[in-house]
């Protein structure tokens, strides 16, 4: 980004990463324009950071209609022309389930949603961003892109963002765009604090499990977006990268045979 009150796309900018994303862009005196499916979420966190002053706005967007995905892409474009940066953090999240007892219909629903989702809008804003010969798109992966969980569809999906990621920072790297993905950890989002509510899911598993022994901040996450599409990552595209207070590193390291006394 060159300077401030570029064009910045967030898909699922409603709520947890998206939510983060979009203020911390906005901070930074960047025009932010929300995408979600929740309405009533995102005009929630445009009305708060235009109450802030900066300068937001909100559309309905349904990841998982290409008509609405296309839609969107054009109004945008033919409004402000090729965004400085996209970050595809719209999705939808899974219990953990067996591979004999998943549904296949949530399945279908995953895939459609998280992984093609991605690439519909990534394919609507990147072919006008090659052509500026500029722009930055981030993903988003997960944890899970590095090791098998029994969210068994949302994990594969993960996986496949991770190879998307590094084949659209191929194609598009020679047009001056670079596509990178951030891997976040467990992440105190909304939807993350409902599951522990719930009883789906145990936070002290996550603390003691984790090498800083904490949860991720949303706003750690964005941090990290934030710098991927910066100039100071300038050489950096085709990387997916953890944001994990350490889990990754930590539960190999405790799942190893030899421990010390």
């Amino acid at each position: 980004m060159q300077t401030n009150q570029e064009v910045i796309v967030v898909t699922g900018g409603a709520s947890g990463i998206g939510e983060a994303c979009a203020r911390r862009f906005a901070q930074a005196g960047h025009r932010v324009i929300l995408a979600d499916v929740n309405v009533e979420g995102g005009n929630g966190v445009t009305e708060a950071l235009r109450r802030a002053g900066h300068d937001a706005q909100f559309h309905r967007l349904d990841l998982a209609s290409e008509d609405s995905v296309s839609g969107f892409a054009s109004h945008v474009i033919g409004e402000y022309g090729a965004p400085a940066v996209l970050v595809n953090s719209g999705g939808v999240l899974q219990n953990a389930v067996r591979v004999l007892d998943m549904d296949l219909a949530e399945f279908d629903r995953l895939f459609q949603i998280n992984v093609r989702g991605t690439l519909l809008a990534s394919r609507a804003f990147g072919a006008s961003m090659c052509e500026a010969r500029r722009g930055s798109i981030i993903n988003l992966c997960s944890m899970t892109t590095f090791r098998s969980s029994a969210q068994v569809a949302y994990t594969i999906g993960k996986v496949g963002l991770k190879a998307l990621t590094e084949t659209m920072a191929a194609e598009w790297g020679p047009r001056g765009v670079r596509v990178n993905a951030v891997a976040p950890g467990y992440t105190l989002t909304q939807a993350m604090q409902a599951r522990i509510d719930s009883g789906q899911r145990d936070p002290n598993a996550v603390i003691e499990r984790s090498a800083l022994r904490r949860f991720v901040e949303p706003s750690e996450v964005a941090d990290a977006v934030y710098f991927l599409c910066s100039d100071q990552a300038a050489a950096i595209t085709g990387v997916t990268l953890p944001i994990d207070c350490g889990w990754l590193a930590s539960t190999a390291y405790l799942a190893y045979a030899s421990q010390p006394e």
